[in-house]
């Protein structure tokens, strides 16, 4: 990702407000009024007793009344400035600018992978970890060959390391994660082959797999001895719960297979980053619906704000693809206006690139690789390992 940034200021709008108007009027009739007394008194010199030098005759002095003036009303009025305040909109910022371009589209957490959209990213071995060697204690992996991407990872280890904090069942196991174009065609077809079938609801195309993003994990349990179908019931429920505090979903949840095009897999969870993750819980998103519903916030109409459980605050919005050769993604800059606030930018996979900014960092820290759970014993079994 190329990072030119180029400042994009906006000016506050500016609101004056004038005190103690009405005394100062008040004070300027009155001097009026003693001048016009002054000056009428004058007039009438010429035709009053006494002027002669009589000294029977005296004339009345005219005194004039003393003017006390508000301090307040001489000085020139300070302006207040009022500044736009709400996070959510455009106002409340300048910006810097990251360039993007179409071969961006398939990278980051917001991919969108279905049967009907294929992965546009690529990701490579180099890319992921092996999960056996950055696992905690706290659940199993089917072998050495399931690998996620690091930040997958991380989660991961929170998130199962939390589950055991909480149930004492040590018993998930990490059966798939990571999964080539190769394997992807090996699986299509031994399903259509043993249904005889033409298409899949519950395998994906070559190509259109989740699994190729390096971002999903599926699970299975196994207790020492049998495996068994996770099948988010009993204990299992916490995961499907609290996997949101984590960045993880659900992907495949029952009553969205019209949208996912995949049935009920209460066993596959996909990364997609905490504030996200929450989001959709709160709607009962699916995360085609999310893509569509973030499309709402831009720029221009006003961010999507939140607040997590932890206590991190986020602004979330979309900028669609240009059509030109490089789109302008627009990020806020700190009150120095030299710094960027931490973000995140990811394409959908389909037309345009969804930022995420962290306004706050939240109170959630990722698990440790041993965690808590070093009371849990280990296993040297080579397809089961702890």
């Amino acid at each position: 990702m190329s990072q030119n940034y180029a400042p994009n200021r906006r000016r506050k709008k500016v609101r004056i407000k004038y005190k103690n108007v009405g005394i100062a009027l008040a004070i300027v009739l009155l001097i009026v009024i003693i001048i016009c007394v002054a000056c009428n008194a004058n007039s009438d010199d010429a035709d009053t007793p006494g002027t002669d030098g009589d000294p029977s005759v005296t004339t009345p002095a005219v005194t004039t009344p003393a003017v006390t003036t508000d301090p307040n009303a001489t000085e020139p009025q300070t302006p207040e400035i009022e500044t736009t305040s709400d996070p959510t909109k455009q106002s409340s910022y300048v910006f810097d600018f990251v360039d993007m371009t179409a071969a961006d589209l398939g990278e980051g957490n917001l991919v969108l992978v279905n049967n009907n959209i294929e992965f546009l990213g690529s990701v490579s071995e180099d890319d992921l970890v092996v999960v056996r060697e950055k696992k905690n204690q706290a659940y199993w992996v089917s072998d050495y060959s399931v690998m996620i991407k690091p930040v997958a990872m991380d989660a991961l280890n929170s998130m199962l390391l939390d589950f055991y904090n909480a149930t004492q069942n040590d018993s998930v196991m990490v059966r798939s994660g990571y999964r080539t174009i190769e394997y992807q065609q090996g699986l299509y077809d031994e399903e259509l082959e043993s249904t005889g079938a033409v298409s899949s609801s519950l395998v994906a195309k070559p190509g259109y797999s989740e699994h190729h993003t390096g971002l999903v994990v599926d699970f299975t349990t196994y207790d020492g001895e049998s495996y068994e179908d996770f099948d988010g019931t009993g204990d299992y429920e916490w995961i499907m719960d609290n996997c949101y505090k984590y960045g993880y979903i659900n992907r495949y949840p029952a009553g969205k297979e019209a949208l996912t095009f995949i049935d009920n897999e209460p066993w596959h969870f996909r990364y997609v980053g905490i504030p996200h993750a929450e989001i959709m819980k709160d709607y009962d998103f699916c995360l085609e619906e999310y893509i569509s519903f973030i499309k709402n916030y831009t720029i221009d109409t006003g961010f999507l704000y939140k607040e997590t459980s932890d206590g991190a605050q986020y602004l979330i919005y979309y900028t669609p693809l240009s059509s030109a050769e490089r789109t302008a993604v627009y990020i806020p800059i700190m009150d120095d206006q030299s710094t960027p606030y931490p973000y995140e930018i990811s394409g959908n996979n389909v037309d345009g690139f969804i930022i995420t900014v962290t306004l706050k960092e939240g109170t959630q820290t990722t698990a440790p690789v041993t965690g808590n759970s070093d009371n849990i014993q280990s296993s040297d079994q080579d397809n089961a390992q702890r």
